[in-house]
């Protein structure tokens, strides 16, 4: 306890408590199925839809309406192999799945409403007439673009040393969809394709390189669909790896924010990974310099988490793999990006899943950059001994009204646990507000949706019931 009041003491120091909130919680829960996966796609057309994914099980949707009422509940009538890839994209009034096999190779589409109601379009993707393009064996990219869906496939050209991109807009009368080729430099045995987003009539690549004479490069291209029009930008760290990196568009003045991890090669020890930081224009000419920060770990930290004071495009989230922790440690990370429509396994080891270890790292920490995305400030809750003050994981990070959020799991007694909300304050401090949520439930913050710039949902598990929380801020 005198730790826990420590505690107290560091953040109303560090910080004001500023935001009031306003806490829901639904009308009616849903078994706990287990052993699966979940997602929630909220605002469905005013209503909320939590997806059950289980193994050799058809999907199940649990219907919530807007006063987090349960409506319904729905199962799918598409099986789901075990070899399955499985994206989710959400438009205006409805959702789509789509599931991929390889062997055989079936692509199916199923459009559901706010019912839970499900309709199969997958004839969208097998007309014979698009055979230009749909004879793909791999798994199409799903995508919204002006609140309409668009799919892109890829294909390596060995001897072109390139990807064909074909970007399609489906269409559901018998003539061809309509579609758009676009070509980027690939080398299968150097390059390494890390994310690919439709965005603006703007296609956006990144990958990363080895060359060789061992040097990484780092490549960001970006494509104008309209005109063809291309730019590219290339950065190079030497033995450094760029880890994970991702690119946030602004879609405002079109400018990308593009930040990665560098880390030593493996089988090399000392050096801690650094983060690297870049902010480039339309196009992708740097608006100011690259910075990189020396060891984000510091301080012992598992979680290390680190954000803009103004201008924040959202936090940068990094973890280790605690598994491996000097042992050739791993780095993860928490790659936020609407574009990325998996679903998310869960679990009893999903609520905690660090385990003690006196080797192990347990602080967390948490960094103010300036505009120039230089640091500012820095705090740490170390998290010394068994007992975890503020949870390395999970977490959420999210934009609200143009704050950035950061959502974290605070202990407040034994096996009682509550929900901290940190964002950046005045004066170069963090503003945090402790949410005043169920003790004994646990919530699944990576899943947390913002609706209507509004409001946040976080669905929760209790005892053996899952359900959804909804918070609403006001000053």
């Amino acid at each position: 306890m005198r730790m826990y009041r420590l505690l107290i003491i560091f953040f109303c120091c560090l910080c004001q408590y500023t935001t009031a909130q306003k806490l829901q919680y639904s009308k009616g829960t849903v078994k706990d199925p287990g052993g699966g996966t979940l997602k929630l796609l909220a605002n469905v057309n005013g209503y909320h839809h939590l997806i059950y994914f289980g193994y050799a099980k058809k999907p199940v949707v649990y219907v919530f309406n807007n006063q987090l009422h349960l409506e319904s509940k729905k199962e799918l009538n598409i099986p789901i192999a075990e070899n399955c890839d499985v994206r989710l994209l959400q438009l205006k009034d409805y959702y789509v799945l789509y599931t991929h096999t390889d062997r055989p190779s079936v692509h199916r589409l199923m459009k559901i409403n706010r019912d839970g109601v499900t309709t199969d379009i997958s004839n969208l993707l097998n007309k014979p007439a698009d055979s230009l393009w749909n004879r793909s064996k791999a798994t199409f990219q799903l995508f919204n673009h002006n609140d309409s869906l668009y799919l892109i496939a890829h294909s390596y050209h060995e001897q072109l040393k390139q990807i064909k991109t074909i970007i399609v807009k489906p269409k559901a009368d018998p003539g061809t969809s309509a579609f758009t080729q676009l070509f980027f430099p690939f080398d299968f045995g150097y390059d390494q394709l890390k994310e690919v987003t439709l965005l603006k009539n703007q296609l956006l690549i990144v990958k990363t390189s080895k060359d060789e004479e061992g040097k990484n490069i780092l490549s960001i291209i970006k494509t104008d669909i309209a005109t063809g029009n291309q730019f590219s930008k290339q950065f190079e760290s030497g033995k450094y790896v760029y880890h994970n990196p991702t690119l946030r568009y602004n879609t405002a003045d079109s400018s990308v924010f593009v930040y990665s991890l560098l880390r030593t090669p493996f089988g090399y020890r000392g050096a801690r990974p650094e983060l690297f930081m870049a902010r480039l224009n339309n196009t992708l000419n740097e608006i100011s310099p690259v910075q990189t920060l020396p060891n984000i770990f510091h301080g012992n930290a598992a979680s290390a988490f680190l954000v803009e004071k103004k201008h924040s495009s959202g936090w940068m989230c990094f973890t280790y793999d605690l598994q491996s922790f000097g042992r050739g440690s791993r780095l993860t990370a928490n790659q936020f990006s609407p574009y990325m429509d998996e679903a998310r396994r869960f679990s009893d080891n999903y609520y905690n899943p660090f385990v003690y270890d006196e080797n192990q790292p347990t602080a967390v920490s948490m960094t103010l950059l300036n505009n120039h995305l230089e640091r500012k400030a820095d705090s740490i809750v170390k998290n010394n001994g068994n007992y975890y003050k503020i949870h390395p994981a999970p977490y959420a990070q999210f934009v609200l009204q143009n704050t950035a959020y950061l959502l974290l799991t605070e202990e407040l007694v034994a096996k009682k646990k509550g929900l901290l909300l940190v964002y950046p304050g005045e004066n170069n401090y963090f503003e945090t507000v402790p949410l005043r949520v169920q003790s004994n439930y646990d919530f699944l913050l990576p899943q947390l949706q913002v609706v209507e710039n509004k409001y946040i949902l976080v669905p929760y598990i209790d005892k053996k019931e899952l359900g959804l929380m909804k918070v609403t801020f006001t000053n």
